[in-house]
């Protein structure tokens, strides 16, 4: 009966060399976010949720058609630089929480 509990205590000590020493397996990995760079118009600017959406063209690095859709805004300021009907050049980036804009630069 006494070799179950060392069993275990081995176990439970061997377990953070063991967790640093195992690789993951073949698409567990985490995704890497994507990112892409667009053209569009602002179509509704939300500062209390810091959102902002836009009518925007392809963008082939996402495999995205031309579309409009709300995106976040991160961060929050760059809603600060933009208004309704302008004409702006963004950098989207997609991650597994959704597509946030990082960067834009009126026309």
């Amino acid at each position: 009966m006494k070799t179950i509990p060392l069993i275990i205590a081995a176990s439970i000590a061997a377990t953070p060399a063991l967790a640093q020493t195992m690789k993951p397996m073949p698409g567990m990995a985490a995704k890497a976010a994507k990112s892409g760079n667009g053209s569009g118009v602002i179509k509704a600017i939300d500062p209390k949720t810091a959102k902002v959406t836009i009518q925007h063209g392809p963008i082939a690095a996402l495999g995205w058609p031309g579309m409009t859709m709300a995106f976040a805004a991160m961060p929050a300021t760059l809603l600060k630089t933009v208004k309704v009907g302008q004409r702006i050049d963004f950098k989207v980036q997609v991650t597994a929480t959704g597509p946030t804009v990082t960067a834009v630069r009126p026309h």
